[in-house]
């Protein structure tokens, strides 16, 4: 007679030889090795809510590109503290209604322990206030509106907001390039143009002293094809203000245009964008217009000293893609990469076996407390967040330079926020 096992056999005729005690101890090592190889540690489930269709698509696809490096990166260094890592990816089709849908999905049917999404206010809200009620952390990808944190305690936000990012433009302009006296072109539109540019005027009466650093608000709506009343107006004030720059915190198709129309009007005044403009249609629209014109941003490839993982992120992606990642594609990585770090955290702090047996609901708090107490290290640049849940990052600023989009500088989160100044958001 044979006895079979997963791994060998035993013949009986030499049970005697073994004797009965070494054979149940035998017997005992297989069956605990078999269960051994056998169990694989509970993946962890993070929520992907993007557009994959609809006007939003083209970001959307970018940030899911993204996400499959980071989770790639992440399984095979052994997921997080073992852990296999799963992003469960939905498509909001650019709509809020369906990213409200989608995150009800997410939360219920595939129980994930947070999410991330969204690419403007209203549809990072729609999942967001999903998920607040749901009581588990939401992260918003792109959504720069400083007002989204504010739906509650689980809700954050990953780019810099834009009462940070008006205030680091306008001291940056003032004190790198001696701008006090600057038009903005005011998309009175859309909630990103109407606020950020609030905010750079807000910033620049505190940073120069001057009690109107901006004598002319160009208002446009978003979209709009021909600038040549505002363009004229411009032209006939440069002097009589003193006007230096034209700052343009815009959509990515609105600066391009005008920037051509006002060199063809030979106003040939420097040209000052926001992370709107960071795109390739700055320079596929803009061309020639475009060449010397610096924006801020979240994230460059070509900046140095970024940190390794960084660097594995930004290679591994050109790797598959051709190309370097987009900031706004980027900030899909630093949004899950911000919740896996903080998932690593909790399981540090706590425990495995406290992962292991804590519900979905008091893994979904403990991620959200992590949330508060953790600077990140695995993002493209480090990151921690404040009560309300806006992150202290850093501005990136770009070039455009022999019609090619180039590192130029960054302002650390401390050099842009100086001591006693009012960060929070206007109401």
């Amino acid at each position: 007679m044979i006895l079979c096992f997963k791994g060998g056999y035993i013949k009986m005729k030499n049970i005697k030889s073994y004797g009965i005690g070494s054979i149940i101890i035998f017997l005992l090592f297989f069956s605990l090795n078999i269960l051994s190889t056998g169990q694989e540690k509970e993946p962890i489930k993070i929520g992907v809510i993007i557009s994959i269709t609809g006007e939003a698509a083209e970001m959307g696809i970018e940030n899911k590109r993204t996400i499959d490096v980071a989770v790639d990166l992440l399984n095979a260094k052994g997921g997080i503290k073992g852990y296999p890592v799963k992003a469960i990816v939905v498509d909001g089709q650019s709509k809020p209604a369906v990213f409200a849908t989608k995150a009800h999905r997410l939360l219920e049917a595939f129980k994930v322990v947070g999410g991330i999404g969204g690419n403007d206010i209203s549809l990072a809200t729609a999942a967001g206030e999903v998920f607040q009620d749901a009581k588990t952390p939401f992260l918003d990808i792109g959504g720069t509106t400083a007002t989204i944190p504010l739906v509650g305690d689980y809700m954050f936000m990953s780019p810099i907001p834009d009462n940070d990012q008006g205030r680091a433009v306008a001291k940056y302009i003032y004190e790198k390039f001696g701008y006090d006296t600057v038009t903005i072109f005011k998309d009175v539109g859309s909630a990103y143009g109407t606020k950020l540019t609030e905010y750079i005027i807000h910033f620049l009466k505190e940073f120069t002293g001057k009690e109107n650093p901006v004598p002319l608000v160009l208002n446009y709506n978003n979209g709009d094809i021909d600038y040549t009343a505002q363009l004229t107006r411009l032209k006939t004030n440069i002097d009589k203000l003193g006007i230096q720059a034209i700052i343009l915190p815009t959509w990515p198709q609105d600066a391009p245009k005008i920037a051509k129309q006002a060199r063809e009007l030979a106003i040939n005044l420097p040209l000052v964008g926001t992370d709107g403009v960071d795109t390739s249609v700055l320079i596929e629209v803009g061309g020639d217009a475009v060449e010397g014109m610096m924006f801020s941003t979240h994230f460059s490839a070509g900046q140095p000293g970024l940190s390794g993982s960084a660097k594995e992120f930004v290679e591994e992606y050109v790797k598959r893609n051709g190309e370097e990642p987009g900031a706004f594609g980027t900030m899909g990585y630093d949004a899950f990469m911000i919740l896996a770090e903080t998932i690593s955290f909790v399981i540090e702090e706590k425990g495995e076996a406290w992962w292991d047996d804590a519900s979905l609901a008091d893994k979904r708090v403990a991620i959200r407390d992590g949330l508060m107490k953790i600077k990140t290290t695995w993002t493209t640049q480090p990151i921690r967040f404040v009560s309300e849940g806006w992150p202290e990052r850093g501005l990136v600023w770009k070039v455009v330079k022999d019609g090619t989009q180039c590192f130029y500088d960054f302002q650390s989160y401390e050099s842009y926020t100086p001591e006693g100044i009012e960060t929070l958001p206007f109401k």
